[in-house]
This record gives structure tokens, sequence and C-alpha cells, in this order.
């Protein structure tokens, strides 16, 4: 830990001691001055010194005061919600949904809507907007908030700030994003792929709590992989690890929409299930949603179309499986996550897997991404608050909570 090696050790203790505090207010608040003292094992002279500095910093707040107690009464402090806030964003290619978290990991407001269909300078323009009015929704401002991460399908390249391998949302591959968003949202912004941080989302407060080998196949409008090995997010060299769509697939490489889209993800994402039903005879204005409902009222064509794509979803999980060894398998996404359709990998999955793995659904549905953007950016707000980051071990987040009059917005693209 070079950053915690060049400080003085003074500083360090002090640091180390105002974390753990801080800790025990972000999971067990509200609390005495004398109970924090209990549970971080520190004096309570320097517990008076640590809270009374958190209290000129607009860090915590008193909230009452003990009661039931003989004798004396104490006061309790919490964090004070407006201490900071975090930003999550979650860019799909079919909703944008933008969330904001105070420092407690309280959502205090959230808006979704259809992506911007024309792409590019379009979506940025449609983040902002979205982020500025939830902001004015909790009567702040956008520059306040100090933490913002960006969940997005596809690649960042390093040297463009552009989004690459992302063919369902157009143009982000022409634009620095990363650039254009942090001037305009005034704070840096991070950028993680999608499905990397729905698997975070699922770790955090899904249906991956306690593991520490897991993989999520999300389905969808496209395919992607998550990797959670030894306890760790697997990235890859160049932060493409997990872009399956672009697997080959037998008969489709030579097919230019094809490869331009992703061989596997052209054959088994949407467009894949909706062409093999229409080929074989189903209705042209059929959608995906309206294959499952034919499906539930027993309709063949649908049945054979949905069930063909578990038999592909299951050879990819196979290969999945066979690489990485997880102890958990994820299924999420619009297609993946719904339970009849992962009860149909399973069962295919079964037939070409020697081995036996537990498959489940996502817990958190399509707020998996935007629960894992917001886990990234508290954890970076938190530890932000320290001066430090490269303490040791990671701070633990509370699961997340609405808090009481928070906004949801759903709306049209604008």
């Amino acid at each position: 830990m070079a950053l915690a090696r060049q400080a003085a050790p003074g500083r360090v203790s002090r640091l180390l001691s105002r974390r753990s505090m801080f800790e025990v207010l972000l999971h067990k608040g509200p609390i005495s001055r004398a109970d924090l003292a209990k549970v971080t094992g520190l004096s309570k002279q320097t517990t008076s010194e640590v809270i009374e500095s958190f209290e000129q910093q607009g860090i915590v707040r008193p909230v009452g005061r003990t009661s039931g107690n003989i004798g004396r009464t104490a006061v309790l402090y919490e964090l004070s919600p407006e201490a900071g806030h975090a930003l999550g964003v979650d860019v799909g290619a079919t909703n944008l949904r933008v969330a904001i978290a105070d420092i407690s990991s309280k959502v205090r407001c959230e808006a979704v809507e259809p992506t911007h269909p024309q792409g590019g300078l379009r979506v940025l323009d449609q983040i902002e907007r979205l982020a500025s009015r939830l902001a004015r929704d909790m009567g702040t401002h956008l520059r306040r908030v100090r933490s913002i991460t960006i969940a997005t399908p596809g690649v960042v390249n390093p040297k463009t700030g552009a989004i690459e391998l992302a063919p369902n949302i157009s143009g982000l591959n022409q634009i620095d994003v990363i650039g254009l968003l942090s001037d305009r949202l005034g704070s840096p912004v991070r950028i993680e792929n999608d499905v990397n941080l729905a698997l975070l989302g699922e770790i955090w407060h899904g249906c991956a709590q306690g593991f520490a080998n897991v993989a999520l196949i999300s389905l969808g409008t496209g395919i992607g992989l998550g990797l959670y090995v030894n306890g760790s997010l697997v990235r890859g060299a160049h932060g493409a690890a997990g872009e399956i769509g672009y697997l080959p697939f037998p008969g489709n490489s030579n097919m230019p929409e094809a490869s331009s889209q992703g061989c596997l993800e052209y054959e088994v994402a949407a467009g894949g299930i909706l062409r093999r039903y229409k080929a074989a005879g189903g209705s042209p204005d059929a959608d995906v949603p309206s294959l499952f409902e034919l499906m539930e009222r027993g309709n063949e064509l649908a049945t054979a179309a949905i069930t063909e794509t578990a038999r592909l979803a299951a050879l990819t999980a196979a290969m999945v499986i066979a690489t990485i060894d997880p102890k958990l398998l994820i299924l999420g996404g619009s297609i993946g996550g719904r339970p009849e359709f992962a009860g149909r990998v399973a069962q295919q999955l079964s037939l070409v897997c020697s081995r036996s793995i537990e498959i489940r659904p996502s817990a958190l549905s399509n707020r998996a991404t935007i629960t894992g953007a917001l886990a990234i950016a508290l954890s970076r707000l938190h530890e932000d608050l320290f001066g430090i980051t490269d303490l040791p071990g990671a701070m633990a987040l509370p699961a997340p909570a609405t808090a009481a009059g928070a906004r949801t917005h759903p709306g049209p693209a604008g």
C-alpha cells in the first residue's frame, strides 16, 4: 500500500480511527459516543475528537437521545444525508436509469426512461438532464454529487474515452464519453461494464451474497458475461473480459451483420430468438415478451424458439463453467433473468455439462446494474472522505435502502 506507507504513521493511525468510526455509523447508527467507543475499541477521548471533527465537516448529525436507560441520557449520532451523494447511471440499449444515493447508502431519488434512439451525444444529454433533475428534486445541485459511476455495455478505450464493442447503442465509439460526462456532471466519471456491475449488484444485495466465485450471463438485447473469481472482479488486460457476444458461432461467422453485432449475440440474444420464431412461420409483429406469453399459452412455435435459445445459452454456460469453475451461475437480463427461461437453461445444461452447478435467475432483475453502479460510487465516496484511498481492506456497504419520500420518475425520452 504505497500511499499508506508514504503518509506519516500518526496520520495513518488517525485516518484508520476515523474510518473505523465511520463504518460503525454506517452500519449501526444512530449510536451514542459511548457505544461507538465500545464497538470500535477506541478511547472515549479519541471517539469524542472524531465525532466533533465529523460534526464540523457535516459528516454526522445529532438525532435525539437515548431512552429507557437508568441515569443520564446520551446524544445519538447518525451520518448526515447531506454529507455526500453518489450518482449511478445504467445506460442500457433499451432503458436508461439514473439514481442518487446519500452517504448512508439510501437511494434518495431515481428516474428511468427509454434510451435515446439516436445514441451518441443525445444519450449524454439525456444523462445530464436526468441527473440534474434528480439533484434539483433533492434540493441540491448536481455539482455537489461527489462520486459518479456509469454502467455501459462494451469497453472504454483508455486513450480516447470512447466506448467500444457496444453495437446496440450507436455513436458512443465516436466521442470522448468519459471527458464529456465529467465536464457536464462536474465530477470525475468512472465507467464500468454493465454486466460486471450487475454481478456486483447481485453480490452486494442480490442472490450472490457470500459467494467468492460467481459468473453472471446477462441475456437480453445483447449478451455479456461478468466474472467474480476468488473474491475479485475479472476485467482482463483491456477491460474486455466477458465480451462473449463476439465469440465465433458456426454458420454465421462470414455474415457481415453477425460479425458486426457479435456472432454469438446474433444467435442467442433477442434478435436471434425473434428470427428463429419468424423463420418458422411465427407472426412478423411479435416481440420477445409476446413470445413468452405465447409459450405460456402452449404455442408450439414460440416454445420451440425459446427452447432452442435456452439450448444455445446452456452451451455458452458450459464453456464458462469449464473455464472458471464458478460455485454459482446467475442468469440475468430481460430474457436470461426470467425464471421460466433459467429453468430451461438448467435442464439443457444438465445434458452437456458433467458437473452439477447451482443456477439462479437474477434476484434484482432490471435493478441489478444500477445497484452495482451505486455500490462502486458509494465505495469511492466513502474512501475519498479519508484522504488516503489505499487503506487496508475494503469498506463494507450496508444493504441499499430507499429513503422515505424518495422520488421515482418514469418518463419519455427527450
